[in-house]
């Protein structure tokens, strides 16, 4: 990673049942990790990988992965389409407890199907709809007077001489 003193966690949608994710836990995460845990306990836990799934703004967990203990990135496979996805990264420790160490962006996962709702719907850009507050200005209302491209116009290179 480039920037390997920043802890991170984020993930991305590769189709409808699969996300990857990718990871850098901090040389600094670990130490404060070892210091809450006991010395050691970097080294005697096991990389977790929680998944989670947000249904009507609640979170469900829906999947545990074991990941390697050399890995920073993971595929993760669903077994929905259509959901909302984040993950959270942590350790088990020797006593089965888990410490989260980072939560991951939240992605939806497109659906595998068309949709059901076929209807078209067209949206009104009549000018009766708006009121002149409200409409975007038109090139005739730009102030001309304040440029704030100071370039030479048209361009430098074709104001070379003829022979």
């Amino acid at each position: 990673m480039l920037n390997d003193d920043k802890s991170i966690l984020t993930l991305l949608v590769q189709n409808s049942y699969t996300v990857f994710c990718y990871f850098n836990i901090s040389p600094l995460m670990i130490k404060s990790f070892e210091d809450k845990n006991g010395e050691g306990s970097w080294k005697n836990s096991k990389p977790i990988l929680k998944v989670f799934e947000i249904n009507n703004g609640i979170p469900n967990e829906i999947k545990t992965i074991y990941l390697d203990a050399f890995a920073n990135n993971w595929f993760v496979n669903l077994d929905k389409c259509g959901i909302d996805v984040f993950v959270k990264l942590g350790r088990v420790l020797a006593d089965d407890t888990i410490v989260y160490l980072s939560v991951s962006n939240t992605v939806t996962t497109p659906r595998d199907n068309q949709s059901n709702d076929s209807a078209v719907y067209y949206v009104d850009t009549s000018e009766q709809l708006f009121n002149e507050k409200d409409k975007l200005p038109v090139v005739g209302n730009v102030d001309e007077s304040v440029n704030i491209h100071k370039e030479p116009k048209p361009y430098p290179f074709m104001e070379q001489k003829k022979n």
